[in-house]
């Protein structure tokens, strides 16, 4: 689409210039060209645990894992990256760790966001597996999953 508005821009100064006048070849014009591509940023969810379990030597250790709990395909054209943005949260948890490729960040209970760099493709799979830290108050059981997330801009 950007490259069509751009072909359509040159071609029209083209014709432009054409139209100025039979001395194209006696005079000289310099013309500049400049082009604003849109920041986007697109995500789908592949596949998100809904809940999470919590058991009994999970609250001894002080923490449940849950590995791949989540998998997103961003799509997006920013060579400066884009945030992933954790919405929601859980009065369970003391921090939560989100772990992709060996990168581990800390977020609070209540969410947050995170810089993702932008990888040199267009398309990217986001493979998330968490790490939620317990409060000493926790009981065992079912809970939903706490975040919605989103991607956005820089």
């Amino acid at each position: 689409m950007m490259m069509k508005m751009v072909k359509a821009l040159v071609f029209s100064i083209l014709i432009f210039l054409v139209i100025q006048g039979v001395g194209l070849a006696r005079n000289s014009a310099t013309v500049m060209v400049s082009a604003t591509v849109v920041a986007r940023v697109s995500h789908s969810i592949t596949h998100q645990e809904k809940t999470i379990t919590i058991t009994k030597g999970d609250i001894e250790k002080g923490y449940v894992e849950i590995p791949s709990a989540m998998i997103l395909q961003i799509k997006t054209n920013q060579r400066n990256g884009y945030v992933l943005w954790f919405e929601g949260g859980s009065e369970l948890f003391k921090e939560i760790l989100v772990i992709e490729k060996g990168r581990v960040i800390v977020l609070p209970p209540s969410g947050g966001f995170i810089h993702q760099p932008y990888s040199g493709s267009p398309v990217e799979i986001k493979e998330l597996s968490f790490r939620f830290k317990l409060k000493e108050d926790t009981h065992p059981g079912y809970y939903p999953f706490p975040f919605v997330v989103k991607a956005f801009p820089l």
